[in-house]
């Protein structure tokens, strides 16, 4: 039963940032239209780390998974 609560906990963690991007998307739409880094809005910035996140916890769970 290791691996499917791992899966959870890795959902869960995805979850968490992606509820945070839509909570800043819609409370704070301001904040998304800053640009921190090189003129890039943080909606793209963040948008990328949501996708490289995605990779990253699959990665992971493969490694686990073995």
């Amino acid at each position: 039963m290791r691996i499917p609560r791992v899966a959870l906990w890795l959902f869960a963690l995805y979850l968490l940032v992606y509820v945070g991007f839509m909570a800043v998307a819609a409370f704070a739409p301001g904040l998304m239209a800053t640009t921190p880094l090189a003129g890039l809005p943080l909606s793209l910035l963040y948008g990328l780390l949501l996708i490289a996140l995605a990779f990253v916890l699959a990665a992971l769970y493969l490694r686990l998974a073995r």
